[in-house]
């Protein structure tokens, strides 16, 4: 409502002076005319004006006659108060006039009455039986009373019944403006009496005494009159008396019954005291619980420990919405628990029947309440009626739990000695059943977002594995590149004397061949005396015969040394260049094999024996650096397999399909669960400082760059061969 509509309906004559007499006197009851009067006119209020019979007030005046009544009485429910007290606000008159009709010619009166004074609202009264009256309260073009005035009606409807000489009347108030619903209904039980004739005879024998004496003062020759007069009032004190004595008794006997109910009242509101205290605290706990299943035990234990219900259970669909399981179930016993537990419902089956209990409550959505389960059995499938049976229960009660339009399951409590389900209990199953929904949704909403957690969290954990191995593999890398670069600066120091030696040899071989040929001629011509002898001590110093005689083998063997050498040089030349630098160009197989071959020094080699079958025509389009690297990777792997002792079976197969590469040696197998793991990074089965576990991560690598699959086959106690494929075009 805007301010302008507040400040239009805050102006506008809505209620009658007349309903303002209430509050008057009862506040001049409580403090006096002075003290309300002055209290009046701190709200800008004048009683002469208030007391006007054919006056209205406002809207916003009615509202500061109350304030001013709450202040001058110290009743916080003004309304009710003043309702309860109607009796003593209406003249001697009024009330006798009252007293002689009907309870139900009064209820319709007062309605009419109530329209007549207050213009916004309509009454519509009904009787249900002869001692029961409904009236219903509705509002004319959207106006919305204040609660107060709500609360003085039921004050009102609950003293009526004094006007008879009867105790409080009985209201029921289910439906109110200000708890839900859009108007208020009243359920009005009068006190029933038989003898509240008697009220009416002594009432109309008193005005018929009353009308005697007036004509015979009228004409007081008519002396009959007087007596007449006399007779009735008499007649009409009697039955006073006796109406007074027989009420006395009836008040008497409601006093009790009013007691009775009042501590059963008492005994419900602590009750549900207790359940509300137990409903927060429920509340509380399943909102701080993040599992499905711990919510599920936490509530089956509450209704059963804390609420008070014999046994409970409650059943989820599961993931497909297909089945409908028990959760948990607690109060029965041992068997029943596994009888329970091994049962399900698929949902749609026999959902043809609209009576049957899952039809009910997930597809209609009710909340069932069943005090006498004899009558379900004749209504719901033989397996439900089977399954009801066996739990043995007296009443029971079903609630759906709904979130949105998706069913979640059911919540159920039932009593098995013979006690009966209430509508609190009902009530209270609603509340609950609301709070459990919330409370599994936001448990399954914690257990995906755990999940994704966790699956972020292993993909983080494998990046940074991955991120871990390329830097490892990068600083390997580099480790192998400085390696490269040392012996590239080895090789080229090696080379210069190498080169020396290989030029020069030619030349010494000559000079060795001159200088035997000195000899032969020294020996020719005879020489003797002091030369011959000096010519003697050298050869013998110097054992030349041996020497000469052994020459062609010394500069055989150095030769071939000198070679091997210079072959040893040229391959760490190759070796140590970078991909960078290097064009990728058809190698041979052989040629690239028998490099690493010659590179591998004898106590790497060891006692084991390599043969190689590599047909000579047989290449790939690589990087040969590269391609050595990884050879010599999955070469030095079998040696240290076998412990430098064994055999080595190098050989290149080929097809129309492909070229397979292989090598096989005869170490003692891999295991299966290590087979798995072998080209991971890092992942060796050398002790520490041996290896680094990258070697064989770095060939697979290696070879999947250049279109090809290094792959294992193996068994303990049967050898190992790794294999590269190409696959050809």
């Amino acid at each position: 409502m805007s301010a302008k509509d507040q400040s239009a309906r805050a102006n506008e004559k809505i209620y009658s002076n007349r309903l303002m007499f209430g509050y008057l006197h009862l506040m001049d009851q409580k403090v006096g005319k002075a003290a309300t009067d002055a209290a009046l006119s701190q709200y800008h209020l004048d009683r002469l004006k208030l007391m006007d019979p054919s006056g209205y007030v406002t809207f916003a005046e009615n509202e500061a006659v109350v304030l001013a009544a709450m202040q001058v009485t110290g009743e916080k429910d003004i309304g009710y108060v003043t309702g309860r007290n109607l009796p003593n606000s209406v003249s001697i008159i009024q009330a006798f006039s009252m007293g002689i009709t009907s309870p139900g010619f009064l209820i319709r009166s007062f309605g009419q009455f109530e329209e007549k004074l207050a213009t916004k609202t309509l009454v519509e009264t009904e009787k249900i039986s002869n001692n029961r009256y409904r009236v219903k309260i509705a509002f004319r073009e959207g106006f919305r009373e204040k609660e107060y005035v709500c609360r003085n009606r039921l004050g009102c409807y609950e003293a009526l019944p004094l006007f008879f000489g009867l105790p409080y009347a009985k209201v029921e108030h289910d439906q109110c403006a200000f708890h839900g619903s859009d108007h208020c209904v009243y359920i009005i039980e009068f006190p029933e009496s038989e003898f509240v004739f008697l009220n009416r005879i002594f009432q109309v024998l008193s005005a018929a005494s009353l009308v005697s004496v007036g004509v015979w003062l009228l004409d007081i020759s008519r002396w009959w009159l007087l007596a007449l007069g006399g007779g009735l009032f008499t007649v009409s004190l009697i039955s006073f008396s006796v109406f007074k004595h027989l009420a006395a008794k009836r008040a008497m006997k409601w006093s009790v019954q009013s007691n009775e109910g009042l501590s059963r009242q008492n005994r419900i509101l602590e009750s549900t005291n207790v359940q509300i205290h137990s409903l927060q605290d429920l509340t509380t706990l399943l909102l701080n619980t993040t599992g499905v299943q711990q919510i599920c035990d936490k509530i089956v234990f509450m209704l059963v420990n804390q609420f008070q219900f014999g046994s409970s259970q409650i059943w989820l669909l599961d993931e497909k919405g297909e089945y409908l399981s028990c959760s948990k179930a607690l109060g029965y016993s041992e068997s029943l628990l596994a009888f329970i537990s091994n049962t399900r419902f698929k949902m749609g089956e026999n959902w043809d029947n609209p009576y049957g209990l899952l039809v009910q409550t997930l597809e209609q959505r009710k909340t069932l309440v069943i005090n006498d389960p004899t009558e379900v059995y004749a209504r719901v499938s033989s397996r439900t009626r089977d399954f009801l049976e066996a739990l043995k229960i007296s009443s029971f009660i079903i609630t759906p739990l709904i979130y949105g339009d998706r069913p979640l399951g059911l919540l159920a409590a039932e009593y098995h000695n013979g006690e009966k389900m209430q509508n609190q209990d009902k009530l209270l199953f609603q509340s609950i059943s609301n709070t459990v929904t919330n409370a599994i949704v936001k448990a399954e909403l914690f257990s995906q977002m755990e999940r994704k957690i966790e699956e972020r969290t292993r993909q983080l954990e494998a990046t940074s594995k991955q991120l871990l191995s390329a830097q490892e593999m990068a600083i390997q890398s580099e480790k192998l590149s400085s390696l490269g670069q040392m012996a590239a600066g080895v090789a080229h120091e090696i080379n210069n004397p190498l080169n020396f030696l290989v030029n020069i040899l030619p030349e010494v071989k000559r000079d060795v061949e001159g200088l035997e040929k000195i000899r032969a001629l020294s020996a020719q011509a005879g020489i003797d005396g002091e030369i011959a002898r000096q010519i003697k001590e050298v050869e013998d110093k110097y054992d030349l015969e041996t020497h000469l005689e052994e020459k062609d083998f010394v500069f055989e063997k150095i030769q071939k040394a000198l070679d091997k050498s210079t072959r040893i040089a040229n391959s760490l030349k190759v070796f140590s260049r970078t991909a960078a630098k290097e064009k990728i160009a058809r190698e041979t197989f052989a040629d690239m094999i028998k490099e690493v071959l010659d590179l591998l020094p004898r106590q790497v080699i060891g006692d084991t024996r390599i043969t190689t079958a590599i047909a000579p025509e047989l290449g790939w389009d690589v990087n040969k650096n590269e391609m050595e690297q990884a050879f010599l990777a999955i070469i030095n792997n079998a040696i240290d397999a076998m412990n430098q002792k064994g055999e080595l079976e190098i050989k290149c197969e080929a097809s129309a399909r492909d070229i397979v590469l292989s090598f096989k040696d005869t170490g003692p197998g891999i295991p299966e669960e290590a087979l798995k793991k072998i080209f991971d990074p890092f992942y060796t089965t050398k002790p520490p400082g041996k290896g680094t576990g990258l070697g064989l991560t770095i060939a697979a690598e290696i070879v999947k760059k250049y279109g090809g699959a290094l792959s294992v086959q193996s068994a303990p106690g049967a050898g190992t061969t790794f294999s590269i494929r190409f696959n050809t075009p």
